[in-house]
């Protein structure tokens, strides 16, 4: 199999595709972002075995001179090997060919072979490496989310807890409202680490992350903050 057939031209699923607040389980969304990964680690193990196959200088290019005129470095082998058992064999005692007892152009032949086996093994061994830091890289920057509701119980300070504490937070009305200009209220919206949703001034937080979940509110100055409003409910999304 040509190693042309391991490239990846293209995610399966690229997170960019995804719409700005995904309908989707947790389980299934997390599958999404994995799948990248997996797909450069199913790519990266399947050169190195093409490359480790007994097959594999079949498909390693080799650029031709003028006494090897082959493409690959199998052929190349084969062509000087032909060229070797070609020659008069029996004037020659066994054992008794060097290296320095080779023709130069012999010699140019197999140093080109040797050449291009060890620039063959540089760049897959570059290519591995930058596949490594590529999948580290993914690796490290994956995001868990899970999604959840609540009920508002109306009062002023409440906190929904989470197995952990979030990097950011969705909330909005089941009925997808984050405020409502009629009443000036604010009934959600994102809040990441470091900036909560806020009601005209820092000191009215309608929802903010704290340790292991976060804080919604009902009332504040002027009854703006709605984001804990009685037997109304909530959804939201958590992102870790």
């Amino acid at each position: 199999m040509s190693f042309s057939n391991h490239k990846i031209v293209g995610f399966t699923h690229k997170i960019s595709d995804l719409p700005d607040q995904p309908n989707m389980q947790p389980e299934e969304l997390k599958a999404h972002f994995d799948s990248s990964p997996e797909e450069l680690r199913q790519a990266l193990n399947a050169l190195c075995d093409a490359l480790a196959a007994q097959t594999a200088a079949a498909d390693i290019g080799f650029a031709q001179t003028a006494g090897v005129p082959e493409t690959t470095v199998q052929e190349a082998i084969e062509n000087v090997q032909s060229q070797v058992t070609e020659a008069i064999i029996g004037s020659i005692p066994s054992g008794s060919i060097t290296g320095d007892k080779l023709a130069q152009d012999v010699r140019d032949r197999f140093s080109a072979i040797e050449s291009a086996a060890a620039g063959e093994a540089s760049t897959r061994a570059n290519a591995d490496s930058s596949m490594q830091s590529q999948i580290s890289a993914l690796s490290t920057t994956k995001c868990e989310v899970y999604c959840g509701f609540y009920t508002g119980d109306g009062t002023e300070n409440r906190t929904i807890s989470l197995s952990k504490t979030p990097r950011a937070v969705l909330v909005m009305t089941n009925s997808g409202m984050m405020y409502t200009s009629s009443s000036h209220g604010t009934y959600g919206g994102l809040a990441v680490t470091g900036s909560p949703v806020i009601y005209q001034s820092d000191t009215q937080q309608a929802v903010s992350i704290v340790s292991n979940g976060f804080q919604v509110t009902h009332g504040g100055q002027y009854n703006c903050l709605m984001t804990n409003v009685s037997d109304t409910v909530y959804n939201y999304i958590a992102f870790f």
